[in-house]
């Protein structure tokens, strides 16, 4: 694939993975498995349906290297991509990870990411809170290049000073907009 468009995390999460050589809907996305080291989205979790981790937590598992395509839906080329075979324990989901300056300052949580078709994440959507669920319009979010990135551990990622320098804001929120919410760097 190459590496013409960019993803935000929240638009791959419920697309459908299709097969090229059927046409089987093998699921949809519930899960991009990230490997934080490399800065890149190594596996995707698959469910039945967007509503399946409310009833049942089987997830499978597909490498990132079998998408053909990403578009509406992902392409595959068949239905021997999924994987359970995966160790996903060294891998990180990375929604709700802190993130803070060498200096240990606080910027916020990863609400979120944007990666290349091949993968590579490229931005991390931070905010005071790391849940993806509760409305942009509702807390401010600001997206942070990976190259700000120092080090990293399973729920921590390290920035340089003065990264909250480059962080670029992409919404407002509520309490922002009414004057009472500032950046978790700004208290």
């Amino acid at each position: 694939m190459t590496s013409e468009q960019s993803f935000q995390r929240s638009d791959l999460i419920g697309t459908q993975v299709i097969t090229r050589d059927s046409g089987k809907r093998l699921g949809v996305v519930s899960q991009l498995w990230v490997d934080i080291d490399r800065r890149e989205v190594v596996a995707f979790g698959l469910q039945d349906s967007a509503l399946t981790g409310v009833v049942s937590n089987i997830e499978q598992t597909m490498l990132m290297r079998d998408v053909q395509q990403i578009g509406d839906v992902i392409l595959v080329e068949n239905d021997t991509v999924l994987d359970d075979d995966v160790d996903l324990t060294t891998f990180s989901p990375l929604i709700n990870c802190e993130v803070i300056t060498e200096t240990g300052e606080l910027l916020g949580k990863v609400r979120g990411f944007r990666v290349d078709s091949d993968g590579q994440i490229l931005t991390l959507l931070i905010a005071s809170l790391g849940l993806p669920r509760i409305p942009d319009q509702l807390i401010s979010t600001y997206d942070l290049s990976t190259d700000e990135i120092v080090s990293t551990s399973p729920d921590r990622i390290i920035v340089f000073e003065g990264s909250e320098q480059k962080l670029s804001q992409v919404t407002v929120g509520i309490l922002e907009r009414l004057g009472i919410g500032n950046p978790p760097w700004d208290r």
